[in-house]
């Protein structure tokens, strides 16, 4: 299983950035893989409830179906998706408030089924998933920062 585990400071409150990534709907506003998820998943989503998204990932398209598995607002969100061919992706988002904004750590642990994808991500793709995540991060920043 890959792990990618990023942290980057927020100028926002926890509130906030809870609110915002908790709807999965909104992810393509500031994630590069994601291009879009179901319209309900425009609410900020609670345990149990379930979405789908497309994502074009290390340039490979794929249709996920989420669950969220934990949804303490301000705190953590968790949720697991599954693809057609039976890989996994788990994600982990944590929020701590500090003096002028919040620590937002995201982990995105992922396990791809086909032979030929995880020697693909042995080689390389694990690098891209890893580079859009950190844009990921960098978009995010730069929307709360520009709400100062």
């Amino acid at each position: 299983m890959t792990t990618i585990q990023l942290e980057q400071f927020i100028p926002a409150s926890t509130q906030a950035v809870y609110d915002y990534v908790t709807r999965p709907a909104l992810w393509k506003e500031w994630h590069p893989a994601s291009r879009g998820a179901d319209g309900h998943a425009a609410e900020s989503l609670g345990a149990g409830a379930r979405f789908e998204e497309d994502i074009v990932s290390a340039g490979r398209p794929r249709h996920l179906r989420w669950v969220v598995e934990q949804a303490e607002p301000g705190v953590r969100w968790a949720a697991s998706a599954v693809m057609e061919d039976g890989s996994t992706v788990h994600l982990l988002y944590r929020f701590e408030a500090r003096n002028t904004g919040m620590n937002f750590t995201r982990t995105l642990r992922y396990q791809v089924k086909p032979l030929h994808l995880r020697i693909a991500n042995a080689l390389f793709v694990w690098t891209r998933v890893q580079a859009e995540s950190r844009l990921a991060l960098s978009n995010l920043t730069r929307r709360f920062s520009a709400k100062r």
